[in-house]
């Protein structure tokens, strides 16, 4: 169900769910990557989550835009320190658009080029998500600390 890596691989889980609808048994797939150095992130892998565990800042780059594709990030269990963990648009464009809600305190981001886990204060389980409609990426999330989550261009 999981995979060994030494440090700077990207480690995938495969974590399937069982549901009960109506007595019918629905199983979905979701794939988790925890991911400890630079990432670009492929089309063929929406509806991943992402899990950003280093203490090294690293950039996360989404793929070329394209209707439907869906990504979550989460901060990992280690603390990133001296530097940020960015989510960043391919060709350097600002088409991020949404909000996150930053210690209770809505953060709107309009023609934003990155999402940005601030080091030495994003705590684990602090994520956000990302969506494409083929022109913009939209983005939504949630962190506990002040400051924690910033859309910048």
């Amino acid at each position: 169900m999981g995979a060994n890596a030494t440090n700077a691989e990207i480690v995938t889980l495969d974590v399937v769910e069982t549901l009960k609808t109506d007595g019918e048994v629905v199983t979905s797939l979701d794939t988790v990557e925890v991911v400890t150095t630079t990432n670009v992130i492929t089309a063929a892998e929406s509806g991943r989550t992402f899990v950003l565990n280093s203490a090294t800042a690293f950039v996360s780059t989404l793929p070329a835009k394209a209707a439907g594709l869906r990504y979550r990030f989460y901060a990992g269990a280690t603390q990133v320190t001296g530097g940020n963990h960015t989510i960043v648009c391919s060709n350097d464009d600002n088409t991020i658009f949404g909000s996150v809600t930053v210690a209770g305190v809505l953060v709107a981001g309009t023609v934003e080029g990155s999402i940005n886990f601030v080091a030495d204060t994003m705590l684990p389980g602090d994520w956000c998500e990302v969506y494409n409609d083929g022109t913009n990426w939209y983005v939504s999330g949630q962190a506990t600390a002040s400051g924690a989550i910033t859309l910048t261009t």
